[in-house]
């Protein structure tokens, strides 16, 4: 991963993220929320482009399973964020 450490970006997930990425030559946003009147976090990942699309989004109370989730979710070009990050540069966030 470039511009990051793979394990300060992974615990930046837990905290309400707001992180640009590129990946092969596509960017994405992952960004993280916490709903005070439903007690839950959110974690999002979009495409930035024209036309923008949602590749993942996970709603739980457990901040883990949400972040556990995203780092499973094979959104980068068919691979985790784990087999993806090598390849990965961090660009804000």
């Amino acid at each position: 991963m470039k511009g990051n450490y793979l394990n300060e970006f992974i615990d930046d997930l837990y905290h309400n993220p707001e992180k640009e990425i590129s990946y092969n030559g596509v960017s994405y946003m992952i960004r993280g929320y916490f709903s005070p009147d439903t007690n839950v976090y959110t974690l999002e990942v979009n495409t930035i482009e024209m036309s923008s699309r949602t590749l993942f989004s996970h709603t739980s109370s457990d901040r883990h399973e949400c972040v556990e989730s995203l780092t499973n979710a094979k959104i980068f070009g068919g691979k985790t964020l784990y087999e993806a990050e090598q390849d990965i540069e961090v660009l804000y966030g």
